[in-house]
Order: structure tokens, then sequence, then C-alpha cells
């Protein structure tokens, strides 16, 4: 199972970050990292736009192979309750 860990403080260039919010009675998530560095030999993630979590994990974990098994970090608005079916988060 895939594991993550909370965002604490800002996020920084190179870092994916899942971050899930609350619309209306529904969680949405948005995956946000790594700028545009130039180097096309450098995968890229951009801003996307809002999907369900476990699509946008799908996705990051799809990527993270191709990005050296980057780390990604979750950052989720306050009242989303995290569900142990997107992986497990650590504390």
């Amino acid at each position: 199972m895939a594991q993550y860990r909370r965002l604490e403080g800002e996020r920084e260039e190179g870092q994916i970050v899942v971050r899930l919010v609350e619309e209306g009675d529904m969680v949405k998530a948005m995956i946000v990292g790594h700028r545009d560095t130039g180097d096309v030999t450098e995968p890229t993630i951009f801003p996307s736009e809002e999907m369900d979590p476990e699509e946008a994990f799908r996705t990051v974990e799809n990527q993270r192979e191709m990005l050296g098994d980057t780390e990604v970090l979750v950052e989720m608005e306050v009242g989303v309750e995290w569900d142990p079916r997107w992986g497990e988060l650590a504390e």
C-alpha cells in the first residue's frame, strides 16, 4: 500500500503534493508539483484540474516511478478526513 506524509509548511519546488478539498459533500483532489525546469529529460507534473482522490493518487503513483521514487505529500483542507483506500498517511 502506498505511503504518504502530510505537507508541513509551504510547498517547495520539486515536491509533489496532492491537495484534498471539500466540495459540498464530496472530496476532490488536485495534483500540484514539479515546475518546468527546462530539462526535457526530467518529467514534469503540472497543476491539474479537480479529480477524484483515487484517480489523483493513481496518477502520482504512476509518475513517482519516473521521478525517482519522489515522496508524495498530502495537503488536506480543514474538515477533510483521510480515507484508508487512498493509502497510508503517516502522522
